[in-house]
């Protein structure tokens, strides 16, 4: 399993495990060069660099592989409540698209307007937000797809929408009621917008951060807060949300140190779904990590970063393979996953497209719960990297 350790506590022998150099706007002293540690040397030259945790492989006694692992946390039922009705991916699918690019549309808006000094247009946020949590009443698996699958070039965009919709997919899961879940989604919308005042080379940096770059990232909440208070209509919930939605549950966070149940609730729902959809989005100096594999990162930081309860209730909120996974069969086929399934997390949908080369087929659909039993089975083997597969994976998703 994957766990995130203090470098004091490294030793000779343990491997560090590698992941996304994106990690550094919330873990700035994360170190995140993959390897076997040497010496005891090497830790200590890396503490006194300045490093202060990094995430290692265990393999302790009684230990299970994360996916295992995962698979039993979700299907515990003790987490979450019972799956609803929703309405089926392909009659939901088209709308959530709508609402998706018109909310695409108003970021840009808001990124434009905090550049320019402008107003926020609050009433506009609140109508895109409410459109979001439409789509994710009637099927929060459309708006995850969107959020993994969707081609837009400008991540500072697509990160806003991409949070919002997470967030609210979240907070609907844990029964948030509508009004809290338009306030969230408005609040997950404009996270980030402190960043508009932040150079862009310092944002973009593929590589660690100096001293004086890494302070001046942890002012954007400051900095979106003041942005905010430009208009008074904006509800001081939303505020404080933006501002501390980087605080950590062991009190390692910014910009006041919160801890615990002091950091307000829709920060720490914006925490989880910022670290997620930074770990599994391509950017321009790196590639995205498969999404079971994000969860497992995530699940490394329980007790530190994350509350340990509501780390598991949002894995289990998004599945072992997440709608919008591309995954490798028994079969040697592979497939898209379209509709997660809380009480067998192993057999979601999936979507048929291609044969063992790569190449397009006649699409079909499989609910992996439904089938009969015979050595014709198909099964999950693992998640693919969509990155060998360079077209739009979506438009599998949205013809049928």
């Amino acid at each position: 399993m994957i766990k995130k350790i203090p470098i004091e506590a490294l030793k000779p022998g343990m491997e560090v495990v590698q992941v996304p150099g994106e990690l550094w706007q919330h873990l700035p002293y994360l170190y995140c060069e993959p390897g076997i540690i040497e010496s005891e040397t090497e830790v200590a030259r890396l503490v006194e660099l300045g490093y202060r945790e990094a995430f290692v492989t265990t393999e302790e006694a009684g230990d299970l592989s994360d996916e295992v692992h995962l698979e039993r946390l979700i299907s515990g039922s003790e987490i979450g409540r019972e799956p609803r009705e929703r309405t089926p991916f392909g009659q939901a699918i088209a709308s959530t698209m709508v609402t998706y690019e018109d909310a695409m549309v108003h970021a840009m808006q808001i990124v434009q307007d905090a550049k320019l000094g402008r107003k926020m247009d609050y009433a506009t946020s609140l109508k895109t937000a409410s459109a979001i949590v439409e789509s994710a009443v009637s099927n929060p698996d459309t708006l995850v797809c969107l959020a993994k699958l969707s081609e837009f070039d400008d991540y500072t965009y697509t990160h806003c929408i991409n949070v919002a919709a997470i967030s609210v997919v979240f907070g609907e899961f844990i029964g948030m009621s509508r009004d809290e879940l338009v306030l969230l989604g408005v609040a997950g919308m404009m996270h980030d917008l402190g960043k508009t005042t932040v150079p862009a080379r310092i944002i973009n940096k593929p590589g660690p951060l100096t001293g004086p770059e890494r302070e001046e990232v942890r002012r954007h909440p400051q900095f979106g807060c003041d942005i905010l208070r430009h208009n008074r209509d904006i509800p001081e919930r939303v505020i404080k949300a933006v501002m501390h939605h980087h605080e950590r549950y062991n009190g390692s966070g910014y910009p006041a140190g919160l801890s615990r149940k002091d950091i307000p609730a829709f920060a720490r729902i914006l925490c989880l779904a910022d670290v997620y959809d930074a770990l599994t989005s391509d950017r321009c100096y790196k590639d995205a990590i498969l999404p079971n594999k994000a969860l497992g990162i995530m699940y490394g930081m329980r007790d530190q970063d994350f509350d340990p309860t509501e780390v598991q209730l949002f894995i289990k909120c998004l599945g072992i393979f997440p709608a919008g996974s591309f995954v490798k069969l028994n079969t040697g086929q592979y497939a898209l996953v379209f509709e997660t399934n809380s009480r067998e997390p192993l057999n979601p949908k999936i979507r048929i497209v291609m044969d063992e080369k790569m190449n397009p087929i006649h699409t079909r659909d499989v609910d992996l719960t439904a089938q009969p039993e015979g050595d014709g089975t198909i099964e999950i083997l693992e998640c693919a990297d969509p990155s060998a597969y360079r077209k739009n994976l979506m438009n599998y998703l949205t013809r049928n």
